[in-house]
């Protein structure tokens, strides 16, 4: 159709109106596609966090201990171990959700010159859920390690002490300071 009207158009005139018609609307298809706000403005994932009870963290507490008291069992020198570990915070879970703000600026004027100006910021956020109703999971934050004890049989030893100060702080990422080691009794 479009070339049909091409090759009738014996005027260039309407050739040259008609290729920047058809690239205007080109140009005007193209910039609705163009965002108009931020991202951080429109409907995003933010990140909302739930905690789980203390159960969790007794259990995750639990399953440390044991791993690093097996562990520490098979060093040489080191003999029967106990250990016990202490948690700042519970097990966190950051969850996605949807954010929607909406921001309304008025001014109005009325006869007499005074002017009333409103504004209105609303903020609604809905978590993201997966299948079968349950929340989106983005991040889990395990406790927070605030100290650890260990008795061992072999603690009497000062090398055998520095070895397993070593290896308890570099295995869960705690400070030498938080970790005491004592000679365990028979």
């Amino acid at each position: 159709m479009l070339d049909k009207f091409l090759k009738d158009a014996k005027d260039t005139k309407k050739q040259k109106y008609l290729g920047l018609a058809i690239g205007i609307a080109i140009l005007g298809i193209a910039i609705t596609f163009i965002p108009t706000k931020k991202p951080q403005d429109d409907n995003k994932a933010q990140k909302t966090p739930i905690l789980n009870d203390s159960h969790d963290a007794l259990s995750y507490e639990e399953g440390l201990e044991e791993r690093l008291k097996n562990i520490l069992e098979k060093m040489e020198g080191v003999g029967q171990v106990n250990v016990m570990l202490t948690t700042f915070s519970n097990e966190e879970k950051v969850l996605a959700e949807e954010k929607t703000q909406n921001y309304q600026h008025q001014e109005e004027k009325d006869q007499t010159g005074g002017i009333r100006v409103t504004e209105q910021n609303d903020t609604h956020n809905k978590i993201i859920l997966q299948s079968g109703n349950t929340p989106f999971i983005i991040q889990e934050n395990k406790p927070q390690i605030e100290g650890v004890l260990v008795l061992a049989e072999g603690a009497e030893s000062s090398q055998i002490k520095s070895q397993i100060i070593e290896s308890v702080s570099g295995l869960l990422g705690v400070p030498v300071h938080k970790v005491s080691v004592f000679k365990k009794q028979k």
